[in-house]
């Protein structure tokens, strides 16, 4: 079982969709300098792994993420609304995406140190990959009238609320050139570093049957 941070190759995606409101309607991240991760994806993993010989193994990963974040109009945007009651304001934005994944795998074990306790692997998974991008946001007349929710893409009184929904399927793929793997003849703890669904550093720790 690992987790993982950093960037997905599901945050494509996210980014290509937050990027477009944001830009289109004026609105910055609520979370600030205080958002180390972002609009990245958070992953939680399972794996078996068959262990051919000392250096080869064969398995299966699968897992599932996450990424939420919110969004918020610009203050200065504010300001010069002002003299414009018609117009529309951007006032808050949501987003959503929830992945899941699944992937053969093949882990190769280029060095073997502390008697067979400590190994050094890279690995290769491909397989494929189901994104649910959701996001939200909603829109305010300038007068500062309190924004009332309705259905789908629609405007009425000077108020307006959109919504994006997209399900996709795509191949998924993880390269590591480097993991590291440490326990003893039952429990191992590894870390790795890496690219693809598992996103750029994980931590996890694996059973091991005799």
């Amino acid at each position: 079982m690992g987790y993982s941070v950093g960037n997905n190759m599901a945050d494509k995606k996210v980014n290509d969709v937050v990027d477009h409101y944001l830009e289109t309607y004026h609105m910055e991240s609520t979370m600030g300098c205080s958002d180390i991760i972002g609009d990245s994806h958070i992953t939680m993993s399972f794996e078996y792994h068959y262990r051919l010989n000392q250096r080869w193994a064969v398995g299966c990963i699968a897992g599932w993420g996450l990424s939420n974040e919110s969004y918020e109009g610009i203050e200065e945007q504010h300001a010069e609304q002002k003299a414009a009651p018609q117009s529309y304001l951007a006032k808050h934005g949501t987003e959503q995406s929830r992945i899941f994944f699944i992937s053969p795998s093949v882990r190769y074990s280029w060095l073997t140190i502390m008697r067979g306790h400590m190994q050094l692997y890279s690995r290769v998974a491909l397989g494929t990959i189901r994104q649910h991008m959701l996001f939200d946001y909603q829109q305010a007349a300038s007068d500062g009238r309190q924004y009332t929710a309705l259905e789908d893409d629609t405007q009425r009184d000077g108020y307006r609320q959109e919504h994006f929904d997209e399900v996709r399927w795509q191949t998924a793929y993880q390269l590591t050139p480097v993991g590291i793997d440490l326990g003893n003849r039952f429990i191992h703890f590894y870390s790795e570093l890496g690219y693809g669904f598992l996103g750029i550093f994980t931590i996890g720790m694996r059973f091991t049957f005799p």
